[in-house]
């Protein structure tokens, strides 16, 4: 059984780490700003990297502290989320400093097993398996038996007989398996290696993925430091940066990692870094604009189908995401019953256009509230001809952990970094404070393909194998310290790596959300729409916009760009 903290423990654990002094400044040679997710992966594999890793030669163990904003974590926060086999393989790696997480994680989340494209008012469009998403795992022994997968049962659409019958790729890719003399193995046969079949995509309520991955660091030592809200940071004349708190605290870094989401602060120190706090300052109060679409989303205990699926509406511009996670039960083990509806609950994702934003738009609503807003939007639904398995959700009694939130946009970075000779404001290239930024600080995602939370987490895995290469640990009598003096380096190839990685797949995202509004703007391109869908799915075995995302592995290509580097050397 997963061991699972309270949330009281976990304020109480935490205030012990967090109390900052008054009369002095804190120094750690690292410092993480946001404690999300992104901010809590890469704290991991930090450790990982610095405590784990026998190739540093400190004797002494790399302090790595987390500054979060919140006051605490705490449950039925935050909606859901889906973690694809790109992300969930940097969990994997975390085999030194945390073995079970990856197990735990799923234990929290439910599989998808398959992906659904529908109409709103309940047919099915196209139907494909999940594992799709998985790369590619040969049958050494060349048996064609094992190309296609049996999950389905009678109970099941015709349409999901159809995706469990379909070749692995689909047509396209038996054709070109045929041709080349390989045989690809499907992941779901009893002879699947188990490594892969722990990355099958599947949804997780975000708390319960935040929690997992708080008890992971508190575990491995990390320091969680709650109610840290930035405000300013501004750097020194001897390479260090000073983080002022809206709490009145100080902390001083060496390296200062930004973590800390859309309306991130660190962005603007890397943007401009400064000395002159009242400049800083000006920069706060940025705010992303509006796209003029906001998501209603949450969740209940309601039959379900398996797998994550997409209604959209041909009569409106509203459309929908629906998937399947576990009932968290603090301290209970889970049976592995699929049958058992009410050990699972359905999430909903609901995105409809508002041309002007409410300004209370992003908060959790209170249960009156999400009570009133989800029969509403119920009843247009309804109206609209939505099928009443997509408004069960919003009419159940167990309705629960509604969010209601505004999509912004903000234009993404292509310098992530500043400090270490790296040139960029009025201060120059010479001694100004290290940095760098990762997940939304740098690339703000829009939810359509999945992909926000993955990129965080690839960067996470990236940044930290990078900073281990470049980056070595060393001794300075009784404490830790970084060698930053080739951090250039590290940033020009992280850089390198993430920057055209993250507009691709995120570019992607966008394309995919106008496709789902531009729906309901023609006739006929909805129905060529549909008519793509099936094709797609038919011919690759899934809409092949989606493999680039899923099917990436950040340690390759790490390890790529260092032989390369290498043999330039």
């Amino acid at each position: 059984n997963m061991h699972i903290l309270t949330i009281s423990n976990k304020v109480s654990q935490t205030k012990m780490n967090s109390e900052a002094s008054d009369d002095a400044t804190e120094y750690h040679p690292l410092v993480i700003v946001g404690g999300g997710i992104g901010g809590l992966v890469l704290a991991l594999c930090l450790d990982q990297q610095y405590n784990q890793n026998s190739e540093h030669s400190s004797s002494k163990p790399l302090p790595i502290h987390v500054y979060e904003s919140t006051s605490a974590y705490t449950a039925n926060a935050g909606g859901a989320i889906g973690l694809y086999p790109n992300g969930l393989r940097v969990l994997q790696n975390l085999n030194d400093t945390a073995p079970k997480l990856l197990s735990h994680v799923r234990e929290a989340g439910c599989d998808y097993i398959y992906r659904r494209w529908m109409r709103h008012d309940g047919l099915e469009v196209a139907v494909a398996r999940e594992d799709e998403l998985l790369p590619d795992l040969v049958d050494e022994a060349g048996d064609d038996d094992v190309e296609t997968a049996t999950t389905s049962t009678a109970a099941d659409s015709s349409t999901t007989a159809d995706a469990d019958r379909r070749p692995r790729r689909g047509s396209f890719g038996m054709l070109s398996n045929r041709l080349s003399g390989r045989s690809l193995l499907s992941t779901t046969t009893s002879s699947s290696p188990r490594i892969e079949t722990e990355l099958q995509s599947l949804g997780i309520r975000r708390w319960k993925y935040q929690q997992v991955l708080y008890e992971a660091c508190i575990e491995a030592g990390i320091k969680i430091h709650f109610g840290k809200r930035l405000q300013t940071a501004i750097t020194t004349n001897d390479s260090k940066t000073v983080l002022h708190f809206k709490d009145g605290s100080k902390v001083m870094t060496s390296l200062l990692i930004g973590a800390d989401g859309i309306n991130s602060k660190v962005r603007n120190y890397v943007v401009n870094p400064t000395s002159d706090e009242e400049k800083q300052k000006s920069l706060e109060e940025f705010m992303p604009e509006y796209t003029g679409v906001t998501c209603l989303m949450g969740c209940a205990n309601v039959p379900f189908m398996r797998g994550i699926c997409f209604p959209s509406s041909a009569t409106s511009k509203c459309h929908a995401c629906y998937y399947p996670t576990k009932v968290p039960k603090d301290g209970v083990k889970e049976e592995e019953d699929n049958a058992d509806k009410d050990k699972y609950e359905m999430v909903f994702q609901i995105y409809f256009p508002s041309p002007i934003e409410r300004p209370d738009t992003w908060r959790t609503l209170t249960p009156d509230e999400a009570k009133a807003e989800c029969q509403e939007l119920a009843k247009k639904l309804r109206e609209d001809g939505w099928d009443e398995q997509f408004l069960a959700p919003l009419e159940s009694q167990s309705l629960k952990g509604v969010l209601r939130v505004g999509l912004r946009s903000r234009e993404a970075l292509d310098v992530w970094h500043v400090g270490g000779g790296s040139g960029g404001g009025e201060d120059g290239s010479v001694g100004v404070g290290r940095a760098v930024l990762l997940g939304d600080a740098a690339h703000p995602p829009v939810p359509y393909i999945g992909q926000g939370a993955q990129m965080a987490m690839e960067d996470a895995g990236t940044l930290s194998l990078l900073l281990g290469h470049f980056c070595p640990m060393n001794s300075d009598g009784d404490a830790a310290i970084i060698d930053l003096s080739k951090f250039q380096d590290a940033m020009e190839v992280y850089e390198k790596l993430r920057v055209p990685r993250t507009k691709t797949v995120l570019g992607s995202s966008v394309q995919l959300g106008k496709t789902q509004q531009k729906r309901a703007d023609s006739i006929l391109y909805n129905a060529w729409r549909e008519f793509s869908i099936k094709a797609q799915v038919w011919a690759y075995g899934t809409l092949p916009v989606m493999r680039p995302g899923a099917a990436f592995n950040y340690n390759a290509k790490v390890e790529e760009a260092l032989k390369e580097l290498e043999t330039t050397l």
